[in-house]
């Protein structure tokens, strides 16, 4: 992982509490083969799945969503797409994403600007739903910066949420 990279969301014992709870008792988290470095994780409890990308020197980005059958989709992508929403469900505030695209359809995180660090400090999260992942069925869909129209959504556990904020969205 790199320098700089950090889990963002709840402080406080209570919130540390749910993080070794979640590590210990769900699946291991981040499964990126050297030398990938991941840019972004998160499970799905109702699910038991996962969602991981991890970037690859050259800016390639590998995309694994991962449930108790195995790995249900992954493939590889040349590079991202950073991208802002001004309104993603769950998420108070601009939704700032990394996307991926496979065969036209587009797979995007979309995370609450207080994961992202951008004032150099943690934040409190105000956001319900700080980290979503959205399906959507055309590059035009996630790029409408009014509407949101997603194909499938997944809302992240946020004690596993995993980011490396330096390198997640635009940019």
């Amino acid at each position: 992982m790199a320098d700089g990279a950090a889990v963002r969301g709840r402080a406080g014992s209570r919130g540390i509490a749910a993080l070794i709870l979640a590590l210990a008792a769900g699946p291991a988290l981040a499964d990126c083969a050297p030398p990938g470095e991941l840019l972004f994780a998160c499970e799905f409890p109702e699910r038991k799945a996962r969602v991981e990308i991890c970037r690859l020197p050259g800016g390639a980005l590998d995309y694994a969503y991962i449930s108790p059958k195995g790995r249900e989709l992954s493939f590889r992508a040349d590079s991202g797409i950073g991208g802002v929403k001004g309104h993603v469900q769950g998420i108070h505030g601009p939704a700032y994403a990394t996307a991926l695209s496979n065969g036209g359809t587009v797979y995007a995180v979309f995370v609450d600007g207080a994961l992202m660090n951008l004032d150099g400090e943690g934040q409190e999260l105000s956001s319900p739903n700080p980290a979503v992942l959205q399906v959507y069925g055309s590059e035009q869909d996630f790029n409408d910066y009014k509407q949101d129209r997603p194909i499938q959504r997944r809302v992240c556990y946020p004690p596993s949420i995993r980011i490396d904020d330096e390198n997640f969205g635009p940019g």
